[in-house]
């Protein structure tokens, strides 16, 4: 899938002291919307080759025996080429997908700033094991859909 990508955005980042026991935490709450963007001019913004898509990852992390947790909020604008159903109708994959490249600036922001706080890096590799599913939201939001084409 060809994507067009806008900048990372990085809306709050959190690097705090923890105790290395205190316990493990790792929340990556992918979200993919598709907000109302408008022009200069007021008018919507041209989705011709595609939808016009928000990532927005808010996290919460403590690894396991870290003495540091990180929190914050980080997004992108995105735009699938070809895309034009909506954000519901997106695979895991393709949530997968999309997302990756907030999830990777998370990783590298962790990397560098307890490379500066701990004089080593550490770093996070959300690649491992990573099972995206929608939110209870988008569940109920597909069953109603899917009820209401059955009748």
């Amino acid at each position: 899938m060809k994507i067009n990508k806008g900048a990372v955005n990085v809306q709050a980042f959190h690097y705090d002291v923890e105790s290395s026991s205190a316990d493990v935490k790792t929340e990556l709450n992918i979200s993919v919307e598709h907000p109302d963007f408008k022009d200069e001019n007021g008018q919507p913004l041209s989705e011709k080759e595609g939808k016009i898509l928000q990532v927005v990852v808010p996290f919460e992390i403590h690894p396991e025996n870290a003495p540091f947790k990180v929190s914050g909020l980080v997004g992108q604008i995105i735009q699938p080429v070809g895309f034009q159903g909506e954000v519901q109708d997106l695979e895991p994959k393709d949530i997968q997908q999309l997302s990756r490249p907030v999830v990777e600036y998370i990783e590298t922001m962790t990397y560098q700033i307890t490379s500066v706080a701990l004089n080593r890096g550490f770093s996070l590799n959300f690649n491992k094991n990573i099972k995206i599913e929608p939110n209870e939201a988008l569940k109920e939001l597909k069953a109603k859909e899917k009820k209401n084409s059955d009748k």
